[in-house]
């Protein structure tokens, strides 16, 4: 098995470079990283910094898409869902995650059926394009925040998004800390629904918020959730997600070095 880190949360304090070198000398032989798509600079920074990854024996196993559900893209989110997609391919990434979870608040009454068909009609070109160009398109675990129903928060809401497209180029990505605010100790039976769709993670801890604190941090009971995704036959990347808060350089190796052997132990119960 194989292990994966996002790049940008120790980018931040040791630069790019600084970054790769401590996160390949852990172990880490896979990245989750996305350009930084509303510069100018996006494609320019990429390219280099994908060479600076072959250098340290790195390679970009996912990308994530941005999403809108907080107004933070605006007018631009459809031109960055595109760079983003570029750059899935471009990288040569297996998935491009995403949030199924848009939805016109302001101008629509909610329900899942609306939902469902307006997150399906965003993202089946992506999903076609995916499937054209040998990657996936990976939906996470998400959960209701801001007052407000998030689609895909339901495990039957996430199956119908990805079973509407009719293809396989339209996954999971299980995302352990989201699931955990949603559905708690009931998480492994909400895997076992998903089953083979579950192709991709983003690994993390909390105590019932999403902290994503390092696992083993938290209280998600891990041994049965890797019981479940070890029935549901998941042989991909286990790839930690650090979202929140700022780890300073001095911290940072050690950081990293520990986050490697917190994802070996789980993948050790696979």
């Amino acid at each position: 098995m194989e292990y994966g880190i996002n790049l940008l949360f120790f980018s931040n304090a040791l630069g790019v470079k600084g970054a790769a070198e401590k996160i390949s000398k852990a172990g880490f032989t896979q990245l989750d990283y996305t350009p930084h798509l509303g510069l100018d600079t996006w494609e320019s920074q990429m390219k280099e910094e994908l060479e600076i990854f072959k250098a340290y024996g790195l390679r970009v196993h996912q990308t994530h898409a941005p999403f809108n559900r907080y107004g933070s893209w605006g007018d631009r989110f459809g031109e960055c869902l595109e760079r983003c997609a570029y750059a899935t391919e471009y990288l040569g990434a297996d998935f491009m995650v995403a949030h199924g979870d848009e939805f016109d608040f302001a101008n629509m009454e909610f329900t899942p059926e609306a939902a469902l068909e307006y997150n399906r009609n965003i993202y089946l070109p992506y999903v076609e394009r995916a499937e054209k160009n040998g990657y996936k398109v990976a939906f996470e675990t998400v959960f209701d925040d801001c007052g407000k129903r998030r689609f895909t928060s339901r495990g039957e809401e996430l199956i119908a998004l990805i079973r509407s497209f009719e293809s396989e180029s339209a996954v999971c990505c299980w995302d352990f800390g989201h699931a955990h605010v949603t559905f708690k100790r009931k998480a492994p039976e909400v895997i076992e629904e998903l089953g083979g769709l579950i192709q991709c993670t983003h690994l993390h801890d909390n105590a019932g918020n999403d902290s994503h604190q390092i696992p083993m941090s938290g209280d998600i009971h891990w041994g049965n959730t890797m019981a479940a995704l070890k029935n549901a036959g998941f042989k991909g990347v286990l790839s930690i997600e650090y979202a929140h808060g700022y780890m300073p350089s001095p911290l940072a190796e050690d950081y990293i070095d520990l986050s490697f052997k917190a994802a070996k132990h789980l993948g050790d119960l696979l």
